[in-house]
């Protein structure tokens, strides 16, 4: 493929294949996953397909595949709709186009990372070494209340590559006129690299946080986190428009 053909398949990514990314995301919030799955086939089978002819962009080819096939698997029934496994989806669609940032600037996509959400996915799927036990791992619940979503985390600490994606899939599945409240009443410590991630969707999301204490307000106050995120009371209800 010559530099010509390649900047222009960039440039689609960003004008013309994130937005339908976008629009599939939303309706997964909406409640429409066979809606969110159905448009976000297209852009999704045509990323795969022009970065397995794309020299050096093979890997995100099969990393495209891998996230197609965890989304068929929801789309046929033989994965529940859960929560969980919404919020791996979208995490999973995400990272496709980090992937092919990740190429396209450094030549080479991050292998850890990648090979992460592969694990992630492929255990939900039952496939993965850990199984059925692995897919299980959740860190937190997704719970509507009052007209917001409240991701309660589940885990004491906060600080494993899943457990990022997690919150990152939780957040982004939401419809971005939805707020978003973080509630880490039971965290002891959540570690820096949770926060940057959270940082990254402060501007397109409306975010705030509760329950902080411990050595999780330190990391938080000592990250800049209270520029971008509200801080409640632990015991203070979220009531809508708030």
């Amino acid at each position: 493929m010559s530099d010509a053909l390649a900047e222009e398949f960039f440039a689609e990514v960003g004008d013309k294949y994130y937005p339908q990314v976008l629009e599939g995301l939303e309706r997964f919030g909406s409640g429409d996953v066979a809606g969110g799955i159905e448009v976000l086939s297209r852009p999704l089978h045509t990323i795969k397909g022009v970065t397995g002819f794309m020299p050096g962009f093979e890997s995100a080819s099969a990393f495209t595949h891998k996230v197609e096939s965890f989304l068929k698997k929801l789309q046929a029934g033989a994965l529940p709709h859960s929560a969980d496994n919404i919020s791996l989806a979208a995490h999973g669609v995400n990272s496709i186009f980090v992937v092919i940032d990740q190429i396209r600037v450094s030549g080479a996509p991050d292998l850890d990372e990648m090979a992460a959400v592969v694990e992630v996915l492929d255990a939900a799927s039952g496939e993965g070494a850990g199984g059925k036990a692995a897919a299980g791992a959740s860190c937190l619940r997704v719970e509507q209340e009052q007209g917001r979503a409240v991701v309660r985390m589940s885990a004491t600490r906060i600080h494993r590559k899943q457990q990022r994606d997690q919150i990152v899939g939780a957040i982004i599945t939401q419809p971005q006129e939805t707020p978003v409240v973080l509630d880490l009443s039971v965290v002891k410590t959540f570690g820096s690299s949770a926060w940057e991630d959270i940082a990254d969707l402060a501007g397109h999301w409306s975010l705030s946080v509760r329950g902080l204490s411990g050595a999780a307000r330190e990391t938080f106050y000592a990250g800049g986190m209270d520029a971008l995120l509200a801080v409640l009371p632990a015991d203070q209800p979220t009531e809508a428009g708030q």
